[in-house]
């Protein structure tokens, strides 16, 4: 199951989002996403994304405001995929792949909940689910299976 992240571009500061997006292909999600608001042109988001990373896919909404899709795709360096809404779905497609069907998906709210979704949407036949950005996002794509019994915290405080 392929796992990507719609970065919002709502940090004061460019940096962090550039940071979360480096971190974020670090842990292993597969592809960026970034939505477009009335304050930025995620295509301009896109271009510095692909800019500094180097593996996860960029993934550009089709029917947005924009004719730079050529730029975008040599900026970043062949990764960029394009995504059209079909309802609940979305489809993806590449140089390598034609309608991959990914869905947009709610924050689990904890790893049994993110497992049942997960094995849900493989068994559908989903290749990806996109997740908005979240602080707790890096460690359960890092550790999707991993229980989180801290047995050592608990004797710590006693």
């Amino acid at each position: 199951m392929k796992i990507g992240v719609e970065l919002k571009d709502e940090h004061h500061d460019p940096g962090e989002t550039f940071a979360d997006a480096r971190a974020l292909e670090a842990a292993g999600v597969d592809a960026l996403w970034a939505s477009e608001n009335a304050h930025s042109d995620h295509t301009l988001l896109l271009a510095a994304i692909a800019a500094v990373t180097s593996r996860v896919r960029i993934v550009w909404v089709k029917g947005s405001k924009t004719g730079a899709i050529e730029s975008l795709d040599r900026l970043s360096r062949g990764r960029l995929a394009i995504a059209e809404a079909h309802g609940d779905e979305l489809k993806v497609t590449d140089a390598e792949v034609e309608d991959e069907r990914w869905v947009r998906v709610d924050f689990p709210k904890d790893r049994a909940t993110w497992r049942e979704l997960r094995a849900k949407h493989e068994a559908d036949g989903i290749a990806g689910l996109v997740l908005s950005n979240d602080p707790r996002l890096i460690d359960l794509v890092r550790n999707p299976d991993v229980e989180d019994d801290r047995q050592d915290l608990k004797l710590a405080f006693g």
